[in-house]
């Protein structure tokens, strides 16, 4: 008797101290809450610029999620959001399943003026907005038309998501000119114009323009930054002596410039009518055509090549970490030196390979690149930022010598052309919050087996483990009889 009482005592001891540890360590975990992201392409792990937007958060935000459960992008939305919410005390989120909560997903919809489902509503104060689902991933439609359903490609909803909250707190409208007059790049054009770019800056919230500097005395008073994208005449001196006066003043540019060849025999280089302008900031054009065999497209010749991003500035931070090359087509190089303005300084952004060359006689062109002595050596300088630490000299340029990545064609086939674009204006607006975040590439495992290695697993798995645990009862029943 009085050992089965001692037994029932200690398992009563037992249960007791099982329900102690099981509330202490649930304690332990609501109060020190931490998630682990084991996804191979780190899916559900915010980066540090989504940290550093929501660390500035001075009110709650307000988070709506209209998807419903059995939506493909639900959960993983879900969690990315859990992330935020687990990285700012301020973000709070709310799922509304539209078939099941039909009051208050109307309740919401007329509250933040949503008129479609699929979307995630994002609102802060007295303002709203919402992130449509296209914006959240990109999808793989090669199979679709042999019947299948198009695949999940990247899951970008984190740059949509972040750059939607950063809106929200900084509400003011940034103008952004691009330059006409001088055959530069537009909208349309079948993949050379640069319409994506654009329809993407309005996106943001940007408001793009147009200005046509001949004959004007100034660039407009409004303009939060100048975009030169790909000129192929020259701007007269005039033009650019305003262009300079504005950047004097502290202005903004971005300069995308390709080589411009006269024809003639033999042809030549011409003049952009920008050389005196940038090389005041320390930075002169090369009037060559880099060539780069060793990072070159199959097919389309060395002159269209990657890449790659190098230093620690701000706009190829994400490039360099995430080892993204930049595509570029007929683009000549840089050579950096010292601005006139000794509080400014270049660096460079972008650098071909060790064996490309700057092909500068152009004479024999049409018969294929060879490199000569008189030629540029690389690692050649592709691409450069102008500025300086002190908040007394605001003046920022990003110049490139290649207009082409940022045309519609290259900017969906380089695997970091929107990326550059993009974190190269928002530096240059100084949204340093704002730069543009990676996609997260989907990333199938696949197991490969041989036919010998599936019979081990199957005789493993279905004989061997089952027959070792049916042994073990025998075993342990023989020895209870005895």
């Amino acid at each position: 008797m009085k050992k089965r009482l001692l037994q029932e005592t200690n398992w009563s001891v037992f249960l007791v101290l099982l329900a102690a540890l099981f509330l202490i360590v649930n304690y332990l975990a609501f109060r020190h809450y931490h998630r682990w992201d084991l996804t191979a392409s780190r899916s559900f792990t915010i980066s540090q610029e989504t940290k550093k937007v929501l660390g500035e958060l001075k009110e709650p935000l307000k988070v709506v999620v209209f998807l419903a459960p059995n939506d493909p992008l639900y959960e993983r939305v879900k969690d990315l959001l859990d992330g935020y919410a687990a990285a700012s005390s301020r973000v709070q989120v709310e799922t509304i399943d539209p078939d099941r909560q039909r009051a208050r997903m109307e309740a919401l919809a007329q509250q933040y003026k949503v008129s479609m489902a699929n979307v995630v509503v994002f609102a802060l104060g007295g303002n709203s907005k919402y992130v449509e689902k296209d914006q959240m991933v990109d999808y793989d439609f090669s199979s679709a038309g042999l019947g299948g359903q198009p695949a999940i490609k990247s899951f970008k909803a984190e740059a949509a998501f972040t750059n939607a909250i950063f809106s929200l707190e900084h509400p003011q409208t940034p103008v952004i000119y691009f330059t006409t007059g001088h055959g530069e790049r537009d909208r349309g054009g079948q993949g050379q114009g640069i319409t994506l770019l654009k329809e993407r800056l309005e996106k943001e919230g940007a408001k793009v323009l147009e200005w046509a500097s001949l004959g004007k005395t100034e660039v407009p008073a409004d303009a939060s930054m100048l975009v030169i994208a790909g000129p192929k005449s020259p701007f007269l001196p005039q033009e650019a002596q305003v262009i300079d006066q504005y950047l004097q003043k502290g202005g903004k540019a971005l300069f995308l410039l390709d080589p411009i060849i006269v024809s003639g025999k033999p042809p030549t280089f011409g003049s952009t009518g920008l050389g005196a302008t940038l090389q005041e900031w320390g930075i002169t054009l090369g009037r060559d055509i880099a060539v780069d065999p060793a990072a070159s497209v199959p097919y389309l010749g060395a002159q269209t090549f990657f890449a790659r991003a190098v230093g620690r500035e701000p706009v190829v931070k994400d490039l360099v970490q995430n080892k993204l090359p930049v595509l570029l087509s007929l683009a000549e190089s840089l050579t950096l030196g010292t601005p006139h303005n000794k509080a400014y300084h270049c660096e460079a952004l972008l650098q071909s390979s060790p064996q490309s060359w700057g092909m500068r006689d152009l004479a024999n062109i049409d018969k294929g690149v060879e490199k000569k002595p008189t030629d540029a050596r690389g690692p050649l300088t592709m691409a450069a930022a102008v500025s300086s630490p002190n908040t007394a000299d605001p003046c920022r340029l990003v110049v490139v010598g290649d207009s082409d990545l940022a045309s519609d064609g290259l900017l969906q086939t380089g695997a970091g052309n929107l990326l550059f674009c993009l974190n190269s204006i928002h530096w240059l607006l100084s949204q340093a919050s704002r730069l543009a975040i990676p996609p997260k590439t989907e990333v199938e495992t696949h197991l490969s087996l041989t036919a010998s290695q599936s019979n081990f697993l199957f005789i493993l798995f279905v004989v061997i483990l089952p027959g070792l645990v049916v042994a073990a009862g025998v075993f342990a029943y023989l020895r209870r009889r005895r």
